[in-house]
């Protein structure tokens, strides 16, 4: 595959057309969306990548696909969205697919995106949330520097969830 980024094990892509498939079964996922508001349904995924294919054409951003080196397998999606209309303040998004959780590929999809975010696209500062009870994300987010900003409503349900900040002096490499 023609991947734009990699890491030690991941390679980066932008989305296609033809990875629909791909984008329900990760979207559709009750595991990976449970801390998101739930598993989309096959229109909610379409519209999503619909989403994701728009952003890159017209910002250069999306929460990108993501394939193991090795094996090829599609390992989720990690990448950025703009943060409200902050000048160059990006928000992280990483989905990871059961498959691959306890690896830390979403630690290392992270730290990828995050590099990108602020060498090559030059972000004055990204963002992310994650569900209140999701302490996994809590816990990556202060694993590379984050710190906690605020919290503000999300989601079809509005749930308050935290969010935090990380400017490139805070990153832990």
């Amino acid at each position: 595959m023609d991947y734009f980024l990699c890491s030690s094990r991941l390679g980066f892509r932008h989305w296609t057309a033809a990875d629909l498939p791909l984008a329900e079964s990760l979207w559709m996922d009750s595991g990976v969306m449970t801390h998101m508001g739930g598993p989309m349904t096959a229109e909610q995924a379409k519209a999503r990548l619909e989403v994701e294919r728009t952003r890159q054409t017209a910002l250069g951003i999306s929460y990108w696909p993501i394939f193991h080196l090795v094996s090829g397998e599609h390992v989720g999606c990690a990448g950025l969205r703009p943060f409200h209309d902050e000048h160059r303040v990006y928000e992280l998004g990483v989905h990871i697919a059961p498959k691959f959780w306890g690896g830390r590929f979403g630690e290392e999809a992270a730290h990828a995106v995050i590099e990108y975010a602020f060498e090559t696209l030059g972000a004055l500062v990204l963002t992310a949330g994650h569900g209140p009870k999701n302490i996994n994300s809590k816990d990556l987010l202060e694993r590379l520097g984050y710190t906690f900003s605020h919290e503000e409503p999300w989601g079809a349900q509005e749930i308050m969830h935290p969010f935090y900040r990380l400017k490139p002096e805070q990153y832990r490499r």
